[in-house]
């Protein structure tokens, strides 16, 4: 389609589409560079105009700050006890130390408004002096400063006191409760340009009042001149300026209004230095296209001229070669890729005639082979969707076993011995599963009803013993046979683990409670931080949290660390009944804590006691993993922990808690909502 809209001559000629390719080429990089200056330069202006305005702004607040800083240190002076005691010694001394600590106040004045006479002074006299800190304002101002209320600061116009002495600003307020008497203080101008106006790169401060007059600026001569640049350019509490001629260049003006007082700061930069990057830019641009130009125009001399010729005698050649005359004569000299070129097409005279034949010879077979690839194409498929059909049925029959119909099998495929094998495999296998679920429920029937209930008589013959009899023997049988039915809860939970179908919505505070009466907790204390409420099998939940309640009590209380480890250790399973909200603290117990995970859907358990090392905590999880081996540990407590959270499809961290202790934390668990109970309980 591109080549359709080329002149005639243009397409025919390899040398005009080179010269039109490069210089297209030529003008895209035009455009590329015309481009990037202009919106360099918009965005360097940009820059330029809000450096300016922003230099601008902080310095306003600088020296806001600084006048706010005057003020509350006259305020301070005028209130002091030198002052109001009247001594005048005591207010030299005190007025000395005050210019000699602050570099801001080169002298300071106690004068009589009235009389307009100075009392008392120090500091430099050649900065401002007493006649001119008297008579500058006139009489009447300085009655008006008198009869003002206490604790107001005045702040003078810029001036010079004589003839060559520095130009300086005034600070006056009245001394309280001290009629007709004033402090005064005087600011060195030239100083507090030197120290509050901060360098910036290229350019400079200039501070204004609202008469034009230059109050602060870093070249010295400029202070009291009258600002070439008009204050009604400042229309605005903070702004931008261009192109000012300003002496004897432009300069670009940003500025900002002061706040505490009616000045105005401008930072100004030279044009020239304003936009010095975006005058390099433009050399740049202008320099790459030169170069390219004239990289253009020699690649045209040279390599082009050549690719013509080459091509011109390669398209002769071809077309000879296309008309059938295979001994066209073709120049094999040249030593470059032509060359190679040249040889590849002499190479291919020789051989085209043999090529021909070959091809002929080649269809034939290539027809041959594409039948028999097609009748295996069909025998694959054919294949292919009875391995689909095969896989299918298979995958329903493992499907209902994983659902738990054990008695499902697979027919073996007739046509694939390997599927053939994995069925049978799979048969044998499913066999062997459904022999031993029945075994391990006899096991189960066994322990759920053979041994518990002479067990229940035990326990019953052992309480009648106990009402009638004192021996030391009886307490350690009753722990015992209470042992032995912890036990065999543990063994027929991790004998009938299951995946679990139904959940009712379960109270956290609710399971953690009734859980906790069900654990020997001793001084132990359970921290219920939240109240959420999640899907869980009640019961199973419930062994949850009673075994992590049994590993932080057995575990957590001891004060010390054990050697090893151990995952949960039964204790006695004797109850304690607890009221909703009684709060009972043991003196050295461990504090168990029970809440919501913040980000992730869970709760978790954690106490305060020594914790487990985190080499450990993989063995810990580990089913018959104890040390307490000889006190009546089993090893299976967090094992059920993990095996009921597997069943819910609940996640099992253990980490340390915030205090150092053991922290369980039970994640992707489906929360129903939130308990009425929102309050934190402590049992």
């Amino acid at each position: 389609m591109t080549r359709r809209l080329l002149p005639r001559f243009v397409r025919k000629r390899y040398a005009v589409k080179f010269a039109l390719a490069l210089g297209l080429v030529t003008l895209a990089i035009a455009a590329v560079g015309g481009y990037s200056y202009l919106h360099a330069n918009e965005v360097i202006g940009e820059e330029t105009r809000d450096g300016l305005v922003t230099n601008a702004e902080i310095q306003a607040q600088n020296l806001d700050e600084w006048l706010t800083r005057m003020e509350v240190q006259m305020r301070s002076i005028s209130e002091s006890a030198a002052f109001q005691s009247g001594d005048d010694r005591d207010i030299n001394l005190y007025l000395w130390s005050v210019v000699e600590r602050d570099r801001d106040i080169d002298a300071a004045y106690y004068i009589d408004t009235r009389n307009e006479t100075v009392l008392t002074s120090t500091g430099s006299a050649s900065v401002a002096s007493a006649e001119s800190v008297t008579t500058y304002y006139g009489r009447q101002e300085f009655t008006a400063l008198a009869q003002q209320s206490h604790g107001d600061v005045v702040i003078s116009d810029p001036f010079r006191p004589s003839e060559g002495a520095a130009p300086v600003l005034l600070f006056a307020t009245t001394i309280p409760e001290r009629p007709n008497r004033a402090v005064i203080a005087v600011a060195n101008l030239r100083d507090i340009s030197e120290t509050h106006l901060h360098d910036i790169n290229a350019g400079r401060f200039v501070v204004v009042d609202a008469a034009g007059t230059v109050v602060l600026a870093e070249d010295e001569s400029r202070l009291l001149e009258t600002d070439a640049l008009e204050t009604t350019r400042y229309d605005s509490a903070s702004g931008f300026v261009p192109g000012q001629s300003l002496g004897d260049s432009k300069t670009e003006v940003g500025f900002a209004r002061m706040e505490a007082h009616d000045w105005v700061v401008t930072s100004r930069v030279p044009t020239g230095e304003a936009y010095a990057l975006r005058t390099d830019i433009l050399t740049q641009i202008l320099a790459t296209l030169f170069v390219v130009g004239a990289g253009a125009a020699l690649l045209a001399a040279t390599i082009g001229r050549d690719t013509v010729d080459a091509v011109r005698t390669l398209g002769s050649s071809a077309r000879e070669l296309t008309d059938g005359n295979l001994d066209v004569a073709i120049d094999r000299d040249r030593e470059d890729e032509f060359g190679d070129l040249y040889e590849a097409f002499d190479v291919m005279r020789v051989s085209l005639r043999d090529q021909i034949l070959d091809a002929e010879r080649a269809r034939e077979e290539a027809e041959s082979a594409r039948r028999e690839a097609w009748d295996e194409k069909e025998a694959s498929e054919r294949r292919r969707r009875h391995l689909e059909r095969t896989a299918e049925a298979y995958g329903e029959v493992m499907r209902a076993c994983a659902d738990g119909d054990l008695a499902e099998r697979i027919d073996p495929d007739e046509e694939s011995e390997a599927m053939a094998e994995v069925a049978r495999s799979f048969n044998e296998m499913m066999a062997d599963v459904q022999e031993r679920n029945e075994q391990l429920r006899t096991v189960s029937n066994v322990l759920s009803h053979d041994l518990r209930n002479p067990l229940n008589v035990a326990v019953g013959r052992a309480e009648l013993l106990a009402d009638e009899t004192e021996s030391d023997h009886v307490e350690p049988l009753v722990e015992s046979l209470d042992r032995i039915d912890a036990i065999i809860d543990d063994a027929l939970v991790l004998a009938l683990q299951r995946r679990v179908e139904d959940t009712l919505p379960v109270a956290l505070s609710d399971v953690a409670r009734r859980s906790w009466t069900h654990v020997d907790t001793g001084d132990a204390t359970l921290v219920v931080d939240e109240n959420p409420r999640f899907a869980a099998d009640p019961d199973l939940a419930a062994h949850v949290f009673e075994n992590l309640f049994r590993n932080s009590v057995e575990h957590g209380s001891t004060g010390s660390r054990i050697p090893s480890d151990d995952a949960v250790e039964h204790g006695s399973t004797g109850n304690r009944t607890v009221s909703d909200d009684a709060v009972e603290h043991g003196d050295d117990g461990v504090t168990v804590t029970v809440g919501a995970l913040g980000d992730a859907r869970g709760f978790y358990v954690e106490d305060d006691g020594p914790g487990i090392p985190e080499s450990e905590r993989a063995s810990v999880l580990e089913p018959g993993y104890t040390t307490n081996r000889a006190g009546g540990g089993t090893g299976f407590g967090l094992p059920i922990v993990l095996q009921v959270a597997d069943a819910h499809g609940w996640d099992l961290t253990l980490c340390e808690s915030a205090s150092g202790g053991a922290r369980f934390e039970l994640s992707d668990v489906e929360r129903v909502g939130r308990d009425t109970d929102d309050a934190a309980s402590l049992v």
